[in-house]
C-alpha cells in the first residue's frame, strides 16, 4: 500500500472517531472536566511524542500567536463540549462547522489571501443549512436549544479566529510544534478545572483517555502526518466525514433522530464545507475541521 493510500484511510478513520466524540461528552462528566482531560492528556502526549523523536523545543518565533491561538482553542473545545451538552449533536455540530466556512471568508482580510467567491457562496448554504437543523430541532426545551445554539456560535467563532491566528505560525515552524503549543496553553487555561478532569478520568478511564491520548494526542499527529502527503482539498472533503459519523453515531447510540428537514440542513452544511474546499490547493485555512 503506498503512503497517500495508507493516509487516505488513516484520515477518514480519523474523521469517523472525531464524530465519536459527542458520545464520549455525553458520559456523565461536567463538561469544564471533560475539556481539561482531552487538552492535558492530549499536550502530554505530544510533549512525549516530540522528546522521543528529539524534536522538544520551544520555537522562536510566533509565540504570541500561539498563546493567542491556545487560549482560543481552550475556548472553541470548551464552548463545543458545552453546546453538546445543551442541544442535540445535529444542533452543535452544525453551528460549530460554519466556523472553518467563515475563516475562509475572513481569510482576505486578515490573511492577505485571496478567496474565490465560491466561498461566499459556501457560507450562505452551510447557513441555510443550519437555519433549517435549528428550526427543526425538536425533543429538548426551546430555551435550551437556543443556549445552545448561542454557546456553539463562541466556539464557530473562536475555532474561526484559532485558524486565522495558527495559519502563520504553521508555516513558519510547523504544524506539530504549533499544536502542541497550543495545547500546552490550553491546558494552563483550564488549569482550575484539573481536579474535575482528574476525578472525571478515574471515574471514567476508557473513554476520556479515549479522547485525551487517542482521539487528541495521536489524533493529531496522524492528521498532521496525513495532510503532509494529501492535497489540502482532499483533507478537507475527507474530514467532513466527522459531521457526517457524528449524526449517525448520535442516531445510532443516543437515539437522537433528526428530522426529514433537519437531515437536509446537515447535507446543506456539509455542502458548504465542501464547496468552500474545491478551490482549496493553496489555501490551507479552509482545511481545518471542527474539532481543531
Amino acid at each position: 500500500m503506498s503512503r497517500r493510500s495508507i493516509a487516505l484511510a488513516s484520515l477518514a478513520l480519523l474523521a469517523v472517531g472525531w464524530g465519536s466524540i459527542p458520545l464520549i461528552v455525553r458520559e456523565p462528566v461536567p463538561w469544564q472536566g471533560l475539556v481539561t482531560a482531552r487538552v492535558w492528556l492530549g499536550a502530554i502526549t505530544l510533549l512525549v511524542v516530540m522528546a522521543a523523536t528529539g524534536r522538544l523545543r520551544l520555537p522562536a518565533t510566533h509565540r504570541r500567536s500561539i498563546v493567542i491561538a491556545g487560549v482560543l482553542l481552550a475556548v472553541h473545545w470548551a464552548t463545543f463540549f458545552w453546546a453538546l451538552k445543551l442541544t442535540s449533536v445535529a444542533v452543535a455540530l452544525a453551528v460549530v462547522f460554519l466556523g472553518p466556512v467563515s475563516a475562509a471568508v475572513l481569510a482576505p482580510k486578515f490573511l492577505s489571501e485571496r478567496v474565490p467567491s465560491l466561498v461566499y457562496w459556501a457560507l450562505t448554504v452551510a447557513f441555510l443549512g443550519v437555519v433549517l437543523v435549528v428550526a427543526f430541532e425538536e425533543g429538548g426545551s426551546d430555551q435550551d436549544t437556543w443556549q445552545g445554539v448561542l454557546v456553539a456560535a463562541v466556539s464557530a467563532l473562536t475555532v474561526a479566529g484559532l485558524l486565522l491566528v495558527s495559519k502563520a505560525a504553521v508555516d513558519a515552524v510547523g504544524p506539530l510544534v504549533v499544536t502542541t503549543g497550543e495545547l500546552i496553553t490550553a491546558s494552563i487555561v483550564l488549569s482550575p478545572f484539573l481536579g474535575q478532569a482528574v476525578r472525571g478520568t478515574i471515574a471514567n478511564p476508557i473513554p476520556l483517555l479515549t479522547l485525551g491520548i487517542l482521539l487528541t494526542g495521536f489524533g493529531y499527529l496522524v492528521f498532521w502526518t496525513a495532510t503532509r502527503e494529501l492535497p489540502v482539498a482532499v483533507v478537507s472533503v475527507l474530514m467532513h466525514l466527522e459531521p457526517a459519523s457524528a449524526v449517525v453515531l448520535a442516531l445510532i447510540f443516543l437515539g437522537e433522530t433528526p428530522a426529514a428537514w433537519q437531515w437536509i440542513g446537515i447535507g446543506l452544511v456539509i455542502a458548504g464545507g465542501l464547496m468552500a474546499a474545491r478551490d482549496a490547493a493553496d489555501q490551507e485555512v479552509l482545511s481545518a475541521p471542527a474539532n481543531l
